[in-house]
């Protein structure tokens, strides 16, 4: 199998998706290169899985996208030590969990996000400094916490900061497509991170995290400046302006975001996930104060007094267990 096929499958996964970033897209990685021989071992199930993720390809369905799954699910039952097997089904339900954003189907989509922690944590406990593998998890669990609310998950924060820095301070690099990288996604993902963490000084105490919104629009400036725009790419750079500027007129970072955002809304694509973020352009068009809280799955509370709310709720599920 040729290994550019194998990696369209974060290609289209992560679909997530300058200044400063311009020495980032010189920089010289070393090459991750993908084991495929597990699942040349299956010669039915790997060309199944290439008509699947033939190369250029980006209209997948979610059918195919389960199917993808039980595929690499029967690989790893006979290869249970493969580790790219392990990190392409945080991918794979990465993607497919990304594609129900309606509030009532969040039950199905966390589910799915589970699977892919589950799955990347097997591939870290064998090799614990797995650059892919952690990039995943930390978007699982990212997933997760958007789901159920970014004040209620913030004990999974540094976890997942962690995780995310340790694979952009990596010496590897990974082409999953000629637009998208390991280092432009991990950058995306940190972008968003910084943006949708609050920055007070309470959360900073209580779970070692602070958001710094300067610092997420660079992440995303690199991420793009390393693997080019793309709708979802531009969508978060456009949020983390407005959240900079509060959504404020006449703003230079309210401009610039609303441009961002009219560019978004006019991007064509085939791809589900991508898909989600054209459509959501709009939404922060029509409400560009909600960019510190913005995130498919749902807008998130970002004012101290919900955070101390939370808080409060946390405590009170804890003391009846602490009682028994």
């Amino acid at each position: 199998m040729k290994r550019k096929r194998l990696c369209t499958v974060l290609a289209c996964c992560i679909a997530l998706g300058i200044g400063t970033g311009n020495h980032l897209a010189a920089k010289t990685y070393k090459t991750y290169t993908i084991d495929t021989k597990p699942l040349e071992d299956f010669p039915d199930l790997m060309r199944r899985y290439e008509q699947i993720y033939q190369e250029g390809r980006e209209d997948q369905s979610r059918q195919e996208f389960e199917e993808a799954l039980r595929i690499l699910e029967t690989v790893l039952k006979k290869n249970p030590k493969w580790l790219d097997g392990y990190w392409q089904i945080g991918s794979i339900t990465f993607q497919l969990g990304s594609t129900y954003t309606d509030e009532k189907d969040h039950p199905i989509a966390r589910k799915i996000f589970v699977k892919g922690e589950k799955a990347t944590r097997k591939c870290l406990k064998i090799d614990k400094n797995h650059p892919l593998c952690k990039l995943m998890l930390g978007s699982a669990l990212g997933k997760i916490g958007t789901i159920d609310g970014v004040f209620a998950s913030l004990s999974n924060a540094k976890e997942i900061e962690s995780l995310w820095v340790d694979v952009s301070e990596s010496r590897y690099n990974f082409n999953f497509s000629k637009n998208v990288s390991m280092q432009g996604s991990v950058r995306y993902a940190l972008g968003m991170f910084y943006r949708l963490i609050p920055d007070f000084f309470l959360i900073d105490w209580l779970f070692d995290v602070r958001g710094d919104i300067d610092k997420s629009i660079q992440y995303h400036r690199e991420s793009i400046a390393i693997d080019g725009k793309n709708a979802c790419a531009t969508l978060m750079l456009a949020a983390s302006l407005l959240c900079k500027s509060k959504g404020e007129k006449g703003e230079p970072s309210t401009k610039e975001g609303l441009t961002l955002l009219a560019e978004t809304k006019s991007a064509k694509t085939k791809n589900l996930t991508i898909q989600v973020c054209v459509r959501d352009a709009q939404k922060l068009m029509d409400n560009p104060s909600n960019g510190c809280g913005y995130t498919t799955a749902k807008q998130q509370e970002t004012d101290e007094e919900s955070f101390k709310k939370q808080q409060k709720k946390n405590k009170a599920k804890k003391e009846p267990l602490q009682a028994h």
